[in-house]
């Protein structure tokens, strides 16, 4: 088979790949993170990189996704471009990798702690263990003292296999197309990358290791634990796993970590997981006041409400929008990430993760930015982007569509606007069917908590302003904090907070959204942004 040597800057990374590969392909045997948002379909844009070189003519697909001022420069879809020779390949824009920002704060709060001798296990000198949360996005880690269930260093990383796709749907397809072992393998070997280097930070050896315990949502369950998460693509999703799981570390190819048991938190259904049953755990929302919401903002949103005689869940699939995901100049929280936007005094104010200058846009900047430009009169109702207002001078028409200028170089476009209110309209969607189920009126939502790493740095008034949560909740809503780590620290460190994950469990009920009588009508309501006058 004809051979041909592709280099990837500005890691100097350099590899022998088979002619005919993709870039995408080359760059995942490289080690090498390229993106690819929708899973390798063409459909999304957001693989794209600069590739010189022996490569093949643009496809449609390229055509279509691609100004031709971008082909012009050498700019292509990595899941499209292949490789005929010697290829150079770059990033887009001088955007690099960087180290990831991630709540990972966690701590055992209201659970009695037992200590590794009170759980009639043989521990002998193993007094540690290990909490992951398992984000579709994000993997963050807490190494524990289970003595006396302190938390003693946190760490997050990224999630590898962004490289076959930005959302749950998107690896669901991938594990199909090209193998669970892959997608397995991936976040395993990330996961104990985690674990190794917390001991490591302590001065620990995985000898002193006795537990890892697991949340994440349905698909990032299977995947990690090598489960075909095929039964998840669709109704009635029969085989779907819900119940714990239980492995050593060895057979999930974690080598390192050597017989070390590795649990997951149960499911409530097979589009609500262990993540969920983690935030309702740590919140208590079983013991709140009817109405009480508990919201999880990542990619696979999860929505839990308190209805007065137990928990109400559903999933809004929200896609990647809220973490930079699937928008042209969107990055995560890095170095240089646009966080912060307000519109005050007729000025548009930004401001960047560590000060920097402006290379891309991170979520909680992103919904900050459509908030200010519907203040400013950029943006309509609707969500249609135009050249009016004291801004007016800084949306441009390109290849046919306007687009604003954000910063040098970082543009907003009509599609990303669409993006947001796609993310936006399937959560607001799914707190009203979960309200209207369990017939709570929407102004006697008494409090609102907010979940996850993204709802940690979103803004409130963003997310008023944009009609994720509703303008009456003003005041009632707090951020909770990646709920997940923290509700796998207190099922690792206290059987009581192991016991009552399995009780929400097997107690909530699910609202599936996609067979709803009036999700349709909900959900293309939910879409416009609430009016202003």
């Amino acid at each position: 088979m004809d051979r041909a040597t592709v280099t990837f800057h500005p890691q100097g990374a350099v590899v022998s790949a088979a002619v005919g590969s993709t870039v995408a392909e080359v760059a995942r045997v490289a080690g090498v993170r390229v993106e690819v948002p929708c899973g390798g379909t063409g459909v999304c844009g957001g693989c794209a990189v600069v590739a010189e070189g022996d490569v093949s003519e643009p496809t449609a697909d390229e055509r279509r996704a691609l100004s031709a001022a971008d082909l012009a420069r050498g700019v292509r879809l990595a899941c499209r471009a292949r490789v005929l020779g010697a290829v150079t390949v770059r990033p887009v824009s001088a955007r690099v990798a960087g180290a990831t920002r991630a709540v990972t704060s966690a701590a055992v709060e209201g659970y009695p702690v037992a200590a590794p001798g009170e759980r009639h296990e043989a521990t002998g000198a193993r007094t540690l263990g290990a909490a992951v949360d398992v984000g579709t996005t994000t993997l963050a880690a807490a190494l524990v003292d289970l003595r006396n269930g302190d938390v003693l260093a946190t760490a997050a990383a990224d999630n590898p296999q962004a490289a076959f796709g930005a959302d749950v749907l998107a690896r669901v397809a991938a594990a199909g197309t090209r193998g669970v072992e892959a997608l397995q393998a991936s976040v395993a070997g990330a996961v104990e990358a985690l674990v190794t280097g917390l001991l490591a930070r302590e001065g620990a050896s995985p000898a002193a290791l006795l537990e890892v315990v697991t949340a994440g949502n349905p698909a990032m369950t299977h995947l990690l634990y090598g489960i075909d998460p095929s039964p998840l693509a669709a109704a009635p999703y029969a085989g779907a796993l819900t119940a714990p799981m239980r492995r050593t570390a060895a057979s999930l190819g974690m080598g390192a970590l050597g017989e070390v048991r590795v649990s997951s938190l149960p499911a409530v259904s097979a589009f609500v997981g262990g993540d969920a049953v983690a935030g309702a755990v740590v919140t208590r929302l079983a013991d709140a006041p009817r109405g009480t919401l508990l919201v999880d903002l990542g990619t696979n949103g999860e929505v839990l409400l308190a209805t007065g005689d137990g928990l109400l869940a559903t999933s809004a699939a929200a896609g990647p929008a809220f973490e930079g995901g699937a928008i042209e100049c969107g990055m995560r929280a890095e170095d240089g990430a646009i966080e912060r936007v307000q519109w005050a005094d007729g000025r548009l104010a930004v401001g960047t993760v560590g000060g920097a200058p402006a290379r891309g846009i991170c979520g909680s900047g992103l919904l900050d930015l459509v908030a200010a430009l519907l203040d400013a009169g950029i943006l309509d109702s609707e969500g249609r982007m135009r050249a009016a207002g004291p801004l007016g001078a800084r949306a441009r028409e390109r290849d046919g569509e306007v687009v604003f200028e954000v910063a040098d170089g970082v543009v907003l476009t009509q599609g990303d606007v669409r993006a947001v209110q796609l993310a936006c309209g399937a959560v607001r969607a799914a707190c009203t069917l979960l309200l209207e189920e369990a017939r709570v009126p929407r102004g006697s939502v008494p409090r609102v908590r907010i979940a996850g790493g993204f709802g940690y740095h979103a803004c409130e008034r963003s997310l008023l302003r944009l009609g994720v949560l509703d303008e009456s909740w003003a005041g009632r809503v707090h951020a909770a904090g990646n709920t997940s780590l923290a509700g796998a620290v207190a099922v690792l460190a206290s059987p009581a907070a192991r016991e009552a994950a399995e009780v929400v469990a097997a107690a909530a009920r699910t609202l599936d959204l996609a067979p709803h009588p009036r999700f349709r009508e909900v959900f293309v309501a939910s879409l416009a942004f609430p009016d202003r006058p």
